[in-house]
């Protein structure tokens, strides 16, 4: 192949394109007996193999109570409403939609602040400089599979007297000192959507050391109905189909074995283009393994030769697509455009320089190469591609 990007009229690196990510599923043959068997009894939903998997991921998770539920957004939600929470959470602003939109479904008022501009969690000193008299909680995210200062977060609301829980969507398959996330705060939610290491089509688990707001989000998921039908609060539809939990279930097993290898086609991207210019990496946090559930670069316009949403174009161009994410920002969001606007430049910087690279749990590493190079000959080529629009 030329060294001529698609862009410019070479060969694309991958002519039937690379898919940005893929889900990794259990054998069929594996699957397919209990699915039948599912299928034949009738029994869809509120079944056993959604307590055989809450029960599978207790013990993977090393936590006390974990609770299925339709999707982490429900979870999220049920979560907080446990909690009786009413005024301001601190929430990072970087971060996907889901995260605020929880708060909003509760009645909360999202504080947007700013995040670490290495390991681009939640910055905890931004945390403490938004703290006011109406603020009931923080809420934390692992982004992209990164854990936040966990300890630094659970300290600071100790001493604050406030509520700590967690969008830990992207958190399956992370470990913190060896050990899987899931007991931190009041709880933390997990999503098991297709783009997901633990993919259960659709679904999420609330996980937590609190008996009762493991017992508030059980019975929340199934409209709050205790099953005299005097429903205690106004809950949801947010159970788990026994299809999902089969699902989920089924791929347990193999959820450290997809995040080891997704460590190793993170580490290729960072060989292969650790030392292009105007690259920069994510920073896992100390003591952390990140579920890299996506791979993130930051393309610094100036140094690159071209700004991210180029890059992202030119890249299409070679069959390679790409995210942006998160762009807009939380605080940017028309949804929260009611806010008072802030100005938060690590967010504000990382959300228009992030671009999420193909990443999957069986992806070949011979493709992970074929995309760095790609993204070499383009920078290579970068005053043509920035005319090229």
């Amino acid at each position: 192949m030329t060294d001529l990007p698609a862009i410019l009229g070479g060969s694309p690196a991958f002519p039937e394109g690379v898919p940005f990510t893929r889900p990794t599923l259990p054998p069929w043959e594996a699957l397919a007996p209990q699915l039948e068997a599912m299928y034949r009894s009738g029994n869809l939903t509120k079944g056993p193999h959604q307590r055989r998997f809450e029960a599978r991921m207790e013990a993977y998770l090393q936590v006390p109570h974990v609770v299925a539920v339709s999707s982490c957004t429900s979870g999220l939600m049920l979560g907080i409403q446990s909690l009786g929470l009413e005024g301001e959470v601190i929430v990072p602003s970087y971060s996907f939609m889901a995260t605020f939109h929880a708060l909003r479904w509760c009645n909360l008022t999202p504080v947007f602040v700013d995040c670490e501009p290495d390991t681009l969690t939640v910055d905890v000193e931004a945390v403490r400089a938004a703290l006011t008299p109406r603020t009931v909680g923080v809420m934390a995210v692992s982004l992209f599979g990164n854990p936040p200062d966990w300890p630094a977060l659970e300290a600071l609301c100790a001493e604050k007297g406030l509520a700590l829980f967690s969008d830990s969507a992207h958190g399956l398959g992370t470990l913190l000192h060896g050990k899987p996330l899931g007991g931190w705060g009041s709880f933390e939610a997990f999503s098991l959507s297709p783009t997901k290491l633990l993919p259960a089509a659709e679904g999420g688990l609330v996980a937590t050391r609190d008996e009762r707001v493991a017992a508030w989000v059980r019975s929340g998921r199934d409209y709050g109905n205790p099953g005299s039908y005097d429903c205690q609060f106004a809950g949801l539809n947010a159970r788990m189909s026994e299809f999902h939990a089969l699902l989920g279930l089924a791929g347990v097993d193999c959820l450290d074995s997809y995040a080891v290898h997704r460590n190793r086609v993170a580490e290729v991207y960072h060989a292969e283009l650790g030392d292009l210019p105007g690259i920069g990496f994510q920073k896992v946090r100390e003591g952390a393994r990140s579920s890299y559930k996506d791979f993130p670069i930051l393309v610094d316009p100036e140094a690159f030769g071209i700004d991210r949403d180029h890059l992202g174009r030119a890249l299409q161009a070679e069959g390679i697509p790409t995210r942006a994410y998160f762009f807009p920002a939380g605080h940017e969001q028309t949804a929260y455009a009611d806010l008072p606007r802030v100005h938060l430049p690590q967010t504000e910087r990382l959300s228009r320089q992030v671009l999420c690279l193909p990443i999957a749990s069986h992806m070949e590493l011979e493709e992970v190469r074929r995309v760095a190079w790609a993204l070499r000959r383009i920078h290579a080529r970068a005053s043509a591609v920035k005319v090229s629009g």
